[in-house]
């Protein structure tokens, strides 16, 4: 949601971006910085730009071409610095939807990374199936190979999981947790 009052003092714009920018997952593209400082704040673009362009020349921000068309933006070692120190100043207010802005534009990335499987060979003419799941953080939590045979059953799995993984994952947990179950074959 907007902060309706007018942001027009420089130093706020200035740890407002620096927040921005510390707190993503990765640089981020001109457009997106933007996007989250402006849906989020009610700051002038031309005060927005002023204060963008002092944070690049004072070492704070670094800017670089990605491709032809990609401006990206990351905090520096000494923009960090500051805007952990600084970050304190920026009211929650503020913090919080920004913060919820970044989550949004990197669940899809998370989503898109939480989520790996491939088809290995095993022998000639044989293959398997591998699993992985990752959660936000970037820990694996789960890892699981398979021998399929034909290059064919392992592509058919490698779909089905990528459809299917909450619900396998779901499954093994539950299969691990189901003392009643039939795969329990604990000797006593």
């Amino acid at each position: 949601m907007l902060y309706q009052k007018e942001i027009d003092d420089y130093v706020l714009i200035q740890f407002i971006i620096l927040f921005t920018l510390n707190n993503a997952d990765a640089p981020l593209l001109y457009r997106d910085l933007v996007n989250i400082v402006m849906e989020n704040c009610n700051i002038n673009f031309n005060d927005f730009q002023i204060a963008l362009g002092n944070l690049t020349e004072t070492n704070h921000v670094r800017d670089y071409m990605e491709g032809e068309r990609r401006r990206m933006y990351t905090v520096t070692q000494k923009g960090s610095a500051a805007g952990e120190f600084f970050a304190r100043h920026i009211p929650v207010y503020i913090r919080e939807p920004i913060l919820e802005s970044i989550k949004q534009l990197y669940i899809e990335e998370r989503r898109r990374h939480a989520v790996q499987s491939g088809i290995v060979p095993v022998r000639r003419g044989e293959y398997g199936a591998e699993f992985s799941l990752f959660d936000d953080d970037k820990t694996e939590i789960m890892k699981l190979s398979l021998y399929t045979g034909s290059r064919d059953e392992a592509e058919r799995m490698v779909k089905f999981f990528r459809k299917n993984y909450s619900g396998v994952y779901e499954k093994i947990l539950n299969a691990f947790a189901d003392e009643n179950g039939a795969g329990n074959n604990d000797e006593e």
